[in-house]
């Protein structure tokens, strides 16, 4: 059967992305792999195999669930859980042998009891989702020293860092994070210390730490300020052309008629809509002749600008200026990519 939408997924995209990232760290430095939320959509089991193959040390997800689904595929190699756990949780954390993320001792003492865990302490720098403030962390490491089979291997943090934004701010974060991990490591020398996700390794390389975060530069996501890197696109959402009919000049189309064509216009049905995580709001929000923002698919190159409202399941787009479109021909779309259809045919090409 022919599909009408499906998404792409290029394997070897994925791996010259990990490889290009890898040319980057510095001797001894360690590579985590971030499959969490699905592997960005992108499916968590088929990036991780790839990513260990490629040679990451380790795989981080944000729960012990997206780890689960990782061991019951076959998948043995180390896996750290990136956010808190619960502490009712702990005993799954030891039977799948994952590494947990804490900043409780009651996370810990649960952990303690229920098996040998390695844990990593998260340092919270104020982004203030998780962790725990730098001036409880001697108290908290002393209490953890109570604990017989709660074993601390790492320390990490994410700083609230957003691309050219508050660079200053960020470097002063990292420096303090280091002369922390540098004070604990002298009693915890085999300490894992981590804090550069995807745009950290962009804009500071010189704090990679023992190990960075990677999933957005994996998956041809590139947020850092100002810098074109050479990684391969991953993704594509593609939807088939199934009806297209002309449109004349001032015609009104869509729902609630609140498009009204701007000139005489050849339009093209995708089946396709919110419900696969296209966008609601693709088009002007009253009647009028506007030259304003518009979503658009491609089709051949081409752009194929997005007409009126974006339906449930279809969508409509403008392909005049595309020469001698045919039903059945495939327009690619903007969809994010971790908002996108679980449901929808997944292709991966380069296996």
């Amino acid at each position: 059967m022919k599909e009408l939408k499906w998404i792409e997924i290029d394997l070897a995209a994925v791996r010259h992305n990990q490889r290009w990232v890898k040319s980057l760290l510095e001797p001894g430095v360690k590579l985590m792999a971030v499959v969490k939320a699905n592997g960005y959509g992108h499916g968590a089991i088929e990036i991780a195999r790839e990513a260990l193959k490629g040679g990451a040390s380790c795989l981080g997800v944000l729960t012990a669930t997206e780890a689960a689904v990782l061991r019951r595929a076959g998948i043995k190699a180390p896996i750290q859980l990136l956010a808190p756990i619960l502490p009712e949780n702990a005993k799954d954390v030891a039977r799948l042998k994952l590494i947990a993320t804490i900043d409780d001792l009651a996370q810990a003492r649960a952990l303690d009891k229920a098996g040998k865990v390695d844990v990593h302490l998260d340092i919270d720098f104020g982004l203030g989702r998780w962790g725990l403030p730098p001036k409880k962390v001697p108290e908290f490491l002393a209490g953890l020293k109570r604990l017989k089979r709660v074993r601390l291997a790492g320390l990490s943090t994410h700083i609230a860092y957003a691309p050219g934004k508050n660079s200053v701010e960020a470097e002063e974060k990292l420096s303090a994070f280091s002369r922390i991990a540098q004070n604990i490591k002298r009693e915890y020398p085999k300490l894992v210390c981590h804090a550069a996700n995807s745009s950290v390794l962009m804009d500071f390389p010189h704090w990679q730490f023992d190990q960075v975060r990677i999933g957005n530069l994996l998956y041809a996501i590139n947020k850092a300020s100002s810098k074109i890197v050479p990684i391969k696109k991953v993704w594509s959402f593609k939807a088939r052309i199934i009806s297209m009919h002309d449109v004349a000049r001032g015609q009104s189309i869509g729902y609630a008629s609140e498009y009204v064509a701007a000139r005489r216009m050849r339009v093209a049905t995708l089946p396709a809509g919110y419900s696969d995580g296209l966008t609601m709001e693709p088009a002007e929000r009253l009647i009028g002749f506007s030259t304003g923002f518009q979503y658009w698919g491609l089709l051949r190159g081409i752009k194929t600008p997005f007409v009126g409202r974006c339906g449930i399941s279809h969508l409509l787009v403008d392909v005049t200026d595309v020469p001698n479109p045919k039903l059945g021909e495939a327009v690619t779309l903007p969809v994010r990519r971790t908002s996108a259809n679980s449901n929808l045919p997944r292709l991966y090409l380069g296996a």
